[in-house]
């Protein structure tokens, strides 16, 4: 069954080129879509030029939110934040929704 949750993460630092080309090598060779979002700015972390875009103008003084789309969306959170251990200050799941039809959903 479909599935959509979002965490929210805070940064102890900037992210380095080296973890953004993990995070986008993990998310290009997912079957999960995985948004970032921060004040009015968000990225497909599959897409490589606006996660890069992304990261230029995000703050490490306010919360990124994580939005993963798919089937089990815990255990690729659980891939995704592994890959930002050094980086992470805390996390949280915000909001998680299970899609029974074919319908549009939108979680912050």
């Amino acid at each position: 069954m479909k599935e959509i949750t979002s965490y929210q993460i805070n940064l102890k630092h900037k992210m380095t080129t080296q973890e953004i080309v993990a995070l986008y090598r993990y998310a290009s060779k997912s079957s999960h879509d995985i948004y970032l979002y921060q004040q009015d700015q968000i990225a497909d972390t599959a897409n490589f030029p606006k996660l890069m875009s992304f990261f230029l103008v995000a703050s490490d003084k306010q919360p990124i939110v994580v939005i993963i789309d798919g089937e089990n969306p815990n255990e690729v959170y659980k891939d995704f934040s592994e890959l930002l251990r050094s980086k992470v200050e805390k996390s949280k799941m915000r909001n998680h929704h299970t899609v029974k039809s074919s319908g549009i959903s939108i979680v912050i």
